[in-house]
């Protein structure tokens, strides 16, 4: 949704709105809150805001309402509606006052992208990703020519040489975003700079790619640094989503948050034996998350797997129990968030790699860490 948001405010930017009724008077504070629209009543709305509160807006006779198509830098394109074509799930940016309750706004304009458009504009950007997106874990940074080379799967499939190198020049204007700690979301991922991107790190671009291009221009790159490790559970607060492991790497404690999105699963024996018994054979250099799918015998796409195993609940671990966990790096290494926490990894973890003791190795699978607004 964030992006969204950055579209209304850019249009507003751009904006100049004649006065008109609910004028801001000196004894109350004009303010321009963004967010959904909850529920509609005659002359009100409520707006759940991105800043989290719930506001009620006063709509009074003669109030200016633009409808604006997502991705709008300006009004140029805007259309004037009614009231009555408001609806909940619309994304809409207010101007007005707020009252001396600092709950109630009474608007003066309001801007709206339509939940109708945007399912539209994300659908088609769901879409784009998948025709032009790429992605894969980081193996060169060059930064003198703004260049960076991933490794992807082979297309098709090459058993013994599951991936090839592929070069991402950044043209001029691409957008750099970099995940948020906890999060694989592109509404969460914040503006970043080149040089923040390193060896290892995972990346999705939207390029011009063809399906073997070995070389394409990036117009918008998210990267993140994941860490895919083994643990063995100290401690469980379901109430408050928490459960603190042993890192089997440092054998130091951390704290592992979990949130709605994390993705809590416990894999069955047979799918546990089988990526077992898949790294016995391999035995080699693990592969980074996000080295792709299907490469050889192994496991397939761990991500599609993981939709048609069992949820895991907090309340069912036990001190001992063995976890895998795909976390962010955060500034706190001693308290992460959950991406993906997995229970029943017992042949997992001990069918490690030799020497490999600081990434757990699930075979040659795809994590899927995103593509698009709204994922792939």
């Amino acid at each position: 949704m964030r992006n969204w948001a950055l579209c209304l405010i850019a249009v507003w930017a751009g904006a100049a709105w004649a006065q008109g009724p609910g004028t801001s008077t000196p004894a109350s504070q004009p303010v321009r809150p963004i967010g959904v629209i909850t529920q509609l009543q005659p002359g009100k709305l409520t707006l759940h805001t991105d800043a989290g509160p719930d506001l009620i807006i006063g709509l009074p006779d003669g109030v200016s309402i633009l409808r604006v198509p997502p991705g709008a830098k300006d009004l140029s394109g805007a259309s004037r509606i009614s009231l009555a074509d408001l609806s909940a799930g619309d994304r809409v940016l207010i101007r007005g006052s707020l009252a001396g309750d600092q709950k109630s706004i009474l608007a003066a304009a309001v801007i709206v992208m339509t939940r109708t458009d945007l399912a539209s504009a994300r659908e088609a950007e769901r879409l784009d990703w998948q025709r032009r997106g790429i992605e894969g874990p980081v193996t060169a940074v060059n930064a003198e020519k703004r260049e960076i080379t991933i490794s992807v799967p082979t297309t098709p499939p090459a058993p013994g040489n599951p991936t090839r190198p592929v070069t991402l020049a950044l043209s001029a204007n691409a957008a750099l975003l970099r995940y948020a700690p906890g999060s694989v979301k592109f509404s969460d991922a914040k503006p970043a700079s080149f040089e923040e991107i390193k060896v290892g790190d995972q990346v999705r671009a939207l390029t011009n790619r063809t399906e073997d291009s070995s070389r394409v221009t990036a117009e918008k790159v998210v990267f993140g640094t994941f860490r895919t490790w083994g643990a063995t559970v100290v401690s469980v607060d379901s109430q408050n989503g928490t459960v603190t492991v042993k890192d089997l790497a440092s054998g130091k404690p951390v704290l592992v948050r979990t949130n709605a999105d994390s993705k809590l699963r416990r894999l069955p024996p047979s799918l546990a034996q089988t990526i077992a018994a898949f790294n016995s054979r391999t035995s080699g250099a693990a592969p980074t998350a996000g080295s792709g799918a299907g490469a050889g015998n192994g496991p397939g796409d761990f991500q599609q797997m993981l939709e048609s195993t069992p949820a895991l609940k907090l309340g069912e671990l036990k001190p001992g129990d063995a976890l895998v966990l795909l976390s962010t790096e955060g500034a706190n290494p001693s308290e992460v968030t959950g991406v993906i926490v997995l229970g029943g990894v017992e042949p997992i973890l001990a069918a490690q790699p030799k020497g490999n003791n600081k990434e757990v190795v699930l075979g040659p699978w795809k994590m899927g860490v995103g593509g698009g607004e709204s994922g792939p």
